[in-house]
């Protein structure tokens, strides 16, 4: 006989013991890091986080199995919303301005950037505030596996999201990390520059690739200002890398005029504050 799936925990299971999900939204972000399902009440109070972290050496296939298992068996999808959204976080995307962008060579594009992963779906998100057309693609498995469960959802990628996030002037670098991958938002004085998204398996590696995206754009180190979200803490020996080249390091929080649940205090904001700025761009 097979053997049988077992059941994925999740890394965060953080909830408010009385949640009224018919008049609540239900956010869920997926991608090859993993899965996760935050929901935010018409008091704009966000509720719930639970986040599913996937080790970056799964292949996709493996992604796929965990998705459909979490899919299957978690309790928050056995509920009713008033609205639900799903934002992938698949790193094929490329952002495009308008006079270099056509939709019926989007797949070329992301095949001349990323090679030829052959079954993919492919999307566009048009930032507005930005005037770029995101074009990326997820695998057509994993649109599938969402599609049965969520056949009428409204979607968007990642990166069409942490752009609409408030430019301070100066030099910006934003930093979200994940199990094994991050992604970074460099802003200079004030205007998007880049976003990317690597893979890590050191914390040398990471100094790397966040030096290498501020040389690309010559922003010097010393005058980028790191906002740092996702699995961080300031005890870490990341954190403790990273700090030897940028002095000026903040935790992102949450967002302006809206609160979290007594539950979600116990941990640090800037562990899901990517997820609640997201929840309130849908």
């Amino acid at each position: 006989m097979p053997p049988q799936t077992q059941k994925v925990n999740p890394s965060f299971n953080i909830q408010a013991p009385k949640i009224y999900t018919e008049s609540a939204k239900l956010v869920i972000e997926a991608g090859p890091m993993g899965i996760s399902f935050t929901i935010l009440n018409t008091g704009d109070c966000f509720q719930a986080v639970v986040m599913y972290s996937f080790p970056n050496k799964l292949t996709e296939a493996e992604v796929n199995e965990e998705l459909q298992e979490i899919l299957r068996t978690e309790p928050l999808l056995k509920k009713q919303y008033k609205d639900i959204h799903l934002i992938w976080g698949y790193p094929e995307a490329v952002l495009v301005p308008p006079q270099f962008f056509e939709k019926e060579n989007s797949a070329a594009m992301l095949n001349l950037v990323f090679g030829d992963t052959g079954n993919a779906v492919l999307h566009h998100d048009f930032l507005y505030k930005h005037n770029l057309h995101n074009v990326y693609r997820v695998p057509q498995p994993a649109s599938d596996i969402m599609e049965n469960i969520f056949p009428a959802v409204q979607q968007s990628h990642q990166y069409s999201l942490l752009v609409d996030r408030v430019m301070k002037g100066g030099n910006q670098l934003f930093v979200l990390f994940y199990t094994g991958s991050l992604t970074a938002m460099l802003c200079k004085e004030g205007k998007l520059q880049a976003i990317q998204n690597f893979t890590y398996n050191t914390p040398d590696d990471i100094v790397f690739h966040l030096l290498n995206i501020c040389r690309a754009f010559e922003a010097a180190p010393d005058t980028v200002r790191l906002c740092l979200s996702g699995m961080v803490d300031k005890r870490s020996n990341l954190y403790a890398a990273v700090y030897k080249y940028f002095l000026d390091i903040e935790f992102n929080s949450i967002p302006a005029n809206f609160t979290i649940a007594e539950e979600l205090k116990s941990s640090p904001p800037h562990f899901f504050s990517h997820l609640f700025y997201q929840a309130i761009c849908v």
